[in-house]
């Protein structure tokens, strides 16, 4: 994939297009945070999906507004000033993994503009799901990029999250790990690629299925070529589906996600979903080829970190 780098006459500017090959030394993330603590930040551009954002970097002064970022975040090792939480509460997946110091800025929807403004960060790094206001708010802060949540832009999301946090080098190397973690697993299990799998997410209480490009969609179907039931095929972003419909989805594997924060009005949904005649009845429920919270339920499904939790997963299952 492409390299990174060039240069404009005002300072620098980078063009964040993918991944290179991998040239990071065995020292990864040690090697990383010792150089990454002597550079200096400069006034420069980064060009993230087609736009340019001037800001000064590398920095450690970041604020992750997003999951995905603090997805990227801790896969990185990089430790923000601020992160976001559900429900007040930081998911169990990420606790401990970006440092003790990180301060709550207050719900992924929205972050609190002045709980932002008081850790006077360089860079703001939000969602691509924030509407003009949120990003309007926070930009008068710092400069703010909204990462994507699409999850094939997902090399994109790492790499700017090394380009700004002097961890570049890593970001190659985590993605090219991944590549390679991805081949052997397809050589590996190659009978799987016949399979038709579902993946579904119990939010408020509803079931929610994804199109191809959102959640880990893009994995399942592009990554590791499971096939995709006709009805996910239609499917723009999330949508609900009742128990009666999914039954009619012809699928062999479904993968089933829940978590507690996302549910608190609903706390048993997913016992009672197991309880289901309906749900029950379904060829792949009734032979087994159902899996639950085979990653916890907090991971985003398109970042780095949350493909290789789920790629070990389906390692260590009995898939098909």
């Amino acid at each position: 994939m492409k390299k990174l780098f060039t240069l404009s006459a005002l300072g620098l500017t980078i063009l964040l297009a993918g991944c290179s090959q991998n040239k990071a030394t065995s020292s990864s993330e040690e090697s990383a945070t010792s150089a990454q603590s002597q550079i200096q930040a400069k006034e420069g551009t980064i060009t993230y999906l087609g736009q340019d954002y001037t800001l000064k970097f590398p920095t450690t002064k970041i604020v992750t507004a997003s999951f995905e970022s603090m997805e990227d975040a801790a896969a990185l090792s990089v430790e923000p000033l601020g992160g976001v939480t559900v429900g007040g509460e930081m998911p169990d997946y990420l606790k401990g993994k970006l440092g003790d110091k990180m301060v709550n800025i207050g719900d992924k929807f929205g972050p609190n503009v002045e709980a932002v403004a008081a850790l006077q960060p360089d860079l703001i790094l939000g969602s691509t799901k924030f509407d003009k206001d949120v990003t309007n708010n926070l930009s008068k802060i710092a400069p703010t990029i909204n990462v994507s949540h699409k999850s094939d832009d997902w090399t994109n999301n790492l790499s700017l999250m090394g380009t700004v946090s002097g961890k570049d080098e890593l970001a190659k190397k985590l993605i090219t790990d991944y590549q390679n973690d991805l081949e052997s697993f397809k050589k590996d299990k190659s009978d799987l690629a016949d399979k038709k799998i579902l993946i579904v997410r119990i939010r408020e209480g509803e079931l929610c299925i994804y199109g191809p490009d959102f959640y880990y969609n893009p994995m399942l179907y592009k990554d590791l070529g499971f096939q995709i039931p006709s009805e996910v095929s239609a499917i723009k972003g999330q949508t609900t589906i009742s128990k009666e419909q999914l039954a009619k989805i012809d699928t062999d594997i479904i993968l089933v996600q829940f978590m507690p924060s996302e549910n608190k009005s609903f706390p048993n949904a997913l016992n009672d979903l197991k309880e289901d005649a309906i749900w029950n009845s379904i060829p792949a429920v009734s032979s087994k080829q159902v899996f639950y919270n085979i990653v916890d339920g907090g991971y985003q499904g398109g970042t780095y970190l949350s493909k290789e939790v789920m790629l070990k997963a389906l390692n260590e299952n009995k898939i098909g």
